[in-house]
């Protein structure tokens, strides 16, 4: 049994220890609150940190309001909180603040249930300090304490999807890996590439951040990082139409046959180059490489003229892996562009 204890639990259980501490020298009751407000507000990246501070300062006040409301007009009823907390996550959800509706419940809760003796302006104050001080508990730590590196995480995840999509062209044309097998292979290639996109929004975020170092880098490799993972979109593709028709592929006379697989191996070795390239693990030849692009593009053209004339039915299963095969070389052709572009520019 695997035990791992990754930095967002560390500054999650410090963001916490760090609102107790405070609560503990204000003298606050139900520093519980504070304490939960603290894990919710913890978020994967500094700007999501600094957006959600704003989300929360306009789903609060959403959450006073029917708390208050609520408290005078209905009492404080476990099912008048209850009819609260239904009409504010409706509120909150119909202004798009989805991410801190568990915040704003809590708010919720802590107002209207919290006052045995009525609710005063002073009691207000204190239970929105104890949301606020977790609030920014996290944001404090988050920002100071093991400040997450987004690219090196990315680039990460971006990397093993490459391997293996890499991995599945290598082998599916020559029908050495089982069906189950591909079929998990594939599914943590989905997997994979949707975290890649995941972080990328995260990583994007980052942008707008001021005090970011070396910006024009991290713009950059940030346009690098968005075209492979549109090459990862597309691999997957080849790899799903050459899953699909592959059976139907191996029918065809064998000089049409060798065509396809040969492209197929050609734009996989093109790929692994050019993550290598990034790496700055091989040194590409410019003429060699238009070389060889302009030989792929002659094996795709003879693969057209082999076909011409042929039956629909053939068109219907080689056709979808011909286009995803020159869909994958134009991506590639553009990211090899844009990471040479970044090599003479830093």
């Amino acid at each position: 049994m695997e035990f791992n204890i990754g930095p967002r639990m560390v500054k999650t259980g410090l963001a916490v220890a760090l609102t107790l501490l405070v609560t503990d020298i204000l003298k606050l009751d139900l520093e519980i609150v504070a304490a939960i407000a603290a894990v919710l507000a913890m978020q994967p990246s500094i700007m999501r940190s600094y957006a959600y501070i704003k989300e929360v300062v306009i789903s609060n006040s959403v959450g006073i309001v029917f708390a208050l409301l609520g408290y005078f007009l209905l009492g404080s009823h476990p099912l008048s909180v209850g009819a609260v907390v239904i009409m504010s996550i409706a509120i909150n959800v119909k202004l798009g603040l989805n991410k801190t509706v568990s915040l704003t419940v809590l708010t919720i809760i802590t107002m209207m249930l919290g006052g045995e003796g009525g609710i005063s302006y002073l009691y207000i104050i204190e239970r929105l300090s104890l949301v606020a001080i977790g609030v920014l508990a996290a944001f404090i730590i988050n920002a100071l304490v093991m400040p997450p590196d987004h690219k090196k995480i990315l680039f990460t995840i971006i990397k093993n999807a490459f391997e293996r999509t890499n991995f599945m062209l290598r082998v599916i044309t020559n029908k050495t890996m089982s069906v189950p097998q591909m079929k998990a292979e594939d599914r943590e290639v989905e997997k994979l590439i949707n975290q890649a996109k995941d972080y990328y929004e995260i990583i994007a975020d980052e942008r707008n951040r001021l005090f970011i170092q070396k910006r024009l880098s991290f713009f950059r490799s940030i346009i690098v990082y968005k075209h492979m993972i549109i090459v990862l979109s597309k691999k997957q593709t080849l790899i799903r139409q050459l899953e699909k028709n592959m059976n139907a592929v191996e029918q065809m006379p064998s000089n049409k046959a060798f065509l396809i697989k040969k492209l197929v191996q050609e734009i996989n070795t093109y790929s692994e180059n050019i993550l290598l390239l990034y790496e700055d693990k091989v040194v590409l030849d410019k003429d060699l490489q238009k070389e060889t692009k302009a030989a792929m593009q002659v094996t795709i053209n003879h693969l057209i003229e082999e076909l011409q004339g042929a039956e629909f039915a053939k068109w219907a299963y080689v056709f979808p892996i011909a286009n995803s095969i020159i869909e994958l070389f134009s991506e590639l052709n553009k990211l090899e562009r844009f990471i040479r572009l970044k090599e003479v520019k830093e």
